[in-house]
């Protein structure tokens, strides 16, 4: 009980020392550009894993590649028809119809994503 008395006594004294603002602000900066790097890891670990995009309706982006800065062409897929696009920052044209369509990769599940990520950190 005296022991406990003791670290009661020692840490009340501990926490009653002033902080100095020069501490609370490199704390707090510290802090903040822990969170911006984490948050730039992640967006970038998300970028090289090439993260399935979302499916909205019946149209689909089956693959794109980039020509230029502002230019990419990509395969959709509408219903079952493809579709060869150019894209770029005059708008977005038809380049072919595709007759015999491409295999469109199927997107990774999350849990083999996971286990893929998780096995890469403890190694």
């Amino acid at each position: 009980m005296r022991t406990l008395l003791l670290l009661s006594a020692a840490s009340f004294s501990a926490a009653a020392e002033p902080v100095s603002a020069g501490d609370q602000l490199a704390t707090t900066i510290a802090t903040l550009f822990g969170v911006v790097a984490l948050i730039v890891v992640l967006a970038l670990m998300a970028r090289k894993m090439n993260l399935p995009t979302k499916m909205v309706g019946k149209i689909r982006l089956i693959a794109s590649m980039s020509l230029g800065t502002k230019e990419k062409v990509a395969v959709i897929e509408v219903g079952e028809q493809q579709y060869l696009i150019g894209v770029s920052s005059g708008g977005i044209q038809l380049l072919d119809k595709l007759e015999t369509p491409i295999e469109s990769p199927q997107p990774p599940e999350f849990a083999k994503v996971f286990a893929k990520v998780s096995k890469g950190q403890k190694s």
